[in-house]
């Protein structure tokens, strides 16, 4: 005797022919999984019987696969619980049956039905029949490929709600369908639970008062199942756990080969109202004008009707001139679960300070018909251009290994800025260093290019860098005219565009004087007469903008001191 198993919730058979008179037959067997329920079979024990009830074979057969089920309710008004749990197994077995005129019913029985089925009499002690048939010679001259069920059953009820669920079957062969409501077939008790199978008619169970095949729900409840296309209406009225059963008749050529059941216990349950619409806010509640993006996002779970949003918009900015033009309504299309209402501001480049925008979409629910409105506020805020400081120029001395730092300060625009300093790399920074090795003689010209956020930008150009050493002016000549130190060297003094040079004598007289000095002179005065030896004065001074050491740029820069001229 076997041991009484409280689990199972329904199941069916179906098989595809493989030629050569093999079957591939395939069992899909359900049970509640929650706690305390047996596990499944395995291995499945069934029996093959002749067309006319007598005994072919006995057979069993181990798990292919198992699986827990989803909860899937096909209506966007309602949540059901999340305490549900249905498992499937499917079992797979290959058997060879001679083309037989009467054909073969395969079969399948165990006992018990789960203890909380509410429209059987006494369920934990009763159990399930599964059958199908294989027509015989006496009804085709082909090898049959069963019915089987596309999708499973819907695992959960609404209570009060109703339900339609596509419970169509395919035919490999293209044989006509038919479907029906039917009641399921007893199998098995809890003195047996798993039997040896009997041959066919089977019973059908024993329906608590009140439920009956078409009325499996009870009293004012509603099932049906459209005969063509199995499409099915579920309309529970009562709590609890109900058996129900479908058949589907296969018709080869006019002619009823195989009626094949489908048995599966449904759960009918309180569910939560659930409103089929959200929105939600993207982007940012502050917009500046010209600058970023913001919108609403219209979301919902059900998308087999458009939908239609209402829109009413206050604030004291202009719908349409301080803003995008938003119409009074949205349509989201049928099959399309999102649409976005979106906003940018106008750049207007008039002083108005923060403006305000404020959304009320009002939706229809379509679940109850009601009305619900949701608000959210928007601030434009004024664009106020860039302004920059900035070093304009300066100088340094890059033979003396000397650096200099370039920079700029921005106000106003919209953070983070971008620095991009050029020619050459430098780093994203309001700073920069500038080393020897990125400048050449005399005036080194360097930009910046500054984005700010809203890709506003400023070209600040040229930025003057002089790469500019200190004149040095030697204290000794030596005009002998031995080719050594025979000039007035000054040194760096390439480094200028023009350098000036005046001599005086002990009584402060100019005895030389040249605007555009080239480093020779000799020791002659302007008359061409070599000066006697003794110490002059100089005056140096350089004619470019930007002057050594000097963060004035227009101050003048000169040099002075004196030199010992010696002649012999």
């Amino acid at each position: 005797m076997s041991a009484k198993a409280t689990h199972i919730v329904g199941g069916e058979i179906y098989y595809d022919s493989l030629g050569n008179n093999q079957y591939k037959i395939t069992f899909e067997i359900y049970r509640d999984c929650g706690p305390g329920n047996s596990d499944f079979d395995n291995p499945l024990q069934y029996r093959i019987f002749y067309g006319n009830g007598a005994l072919w074979s006995d057979f069993s057969v181990d798990i292919s696969s198992r699986n827990i089920l989803p909860v899937i309710y096909d209506d966007p008004c309602v949540t059901p619980p999340d305490d549900i749990c249905i498992e499937r197994a499917i079992y797979i077995d290959t058997v060879t049956l001679p083309f037989d005129v009467g054909g073969y019913f395969i079969t399948y029985q165990r006992c018990c039905w789960a203890n909380n089925i509410d429209n059987i009499t006494n369920p934990g002690d009763n159990g399930i029949t599964l059958t199908t048939f294989v027509p015989g010679s006496a009804l085709t001259d082909v090898h049959n490929q069963g019915a089987r069920f596309i999708n499973y059953p819907p695992l959960v009820l609404c209570n009060n709600n109703t339900l339609t669920f596509d419970h169509a079957a395919f035919d490999p062969d293209g044989d006509s369908l038919v479907y029906e409501v039917i009641a399921p077939y007893s199998g098995g008790s809890s003195l047996d639970a798993n039997p040896v199978e009997t041959p066919p008619p089977y019973s059908d169970v024993v329906w608590e008062p009140g439920y009956s095949a078409l009325v499996p729900f009870g009293p004012g409840s509603n099932i049906t199942i459209d005969p063509m296309t199995g499409m099915m209406t579920f309309s529970p009225n009562l709590i609890g756990t109900y058996v129900a059963g479908v058949a589907v008749k296969e018709y080869k050529n006019g002619v009823l080969i195989n009626t094949k059941t489908r048995t599966f216990g449904y759960r009918v349950v309180a569910c939560e109202l659930e409103i089929p619409i959200e929105v939600d806010v993207t982007g940012t509640t502050n917009l500046i004008e010209d600058c970023g993006f913001a919108g609403f996002i219209v979301s919902r779970t059900d998308t087999t009707t458009a939908l239609v949003v209402q829109v009413v918009l206050s604030g004291t900015a202009i719908n349409g001139t301080d803003y995008t033009y938003i119409p009074d309504t949205l349509t989201i299309p049928t099959g399309v679960f999102s649409d976005t209402i979106g906003i940018s501001a106008f750049l207007d480049s008039i002083t108005e300070g923060t403006e305000t925008v404020e959304f009320n979409i009002i939706i229809e629910h379509p679940c109850d018909g009601t009305f619900d409105t949701t608000s959210i506020s928007l601030e434009i805020i004024d664009y106020i251009n860039m302004e920059v400081t900035y070093l304009d120029s300066t100088n340094f001395c890059a033979d003396q290994g000397e650096t200099v730092q370039l920079w700029c300060n921005v106000q106003n625009g919209y953070p983070p800025y971008t620095y991009i300093w050029g020619p050459g790399l430098f780093p994203n920074n309001d700073t920069v260093t500038i080393y020897p090795s990125m400048v050449g003689p005399n005036l080194n010209q360097f930009n910046i290019i500054i984005a700010d956020a809203c890709n506003k930008s400023i070209d600040i150009t040229p930025i003057n860098v002089y790469n500019q050493c200190p004149l040095i002016v030697p204290n000794v000549m030596t005009a002998n005219g031995d080719g050594t130190n025979d000039a007035l060297i000054i040194t760096n003094w390439e480094d200028y565009d023009k350098v000036s040079l005046t001599i005086f004598n002990r009584w402060g007289h100019i005895i030389y004087e040249n605007d555009d000095y080239k480093n020779d002179w000799t020791g002659f005065d302007d008359g061409g007469k070599q000066l006697t030896e003794g110490v002059y004065f100089y005056l140096v001074t350089p004619t470019s903008e930007k002057y050594e050491y000097d963060d004035v740029k227009d101050n003048l820069y000169t040099a002075h001191g004196f030199f010992h001229l010696y002649t012999k």
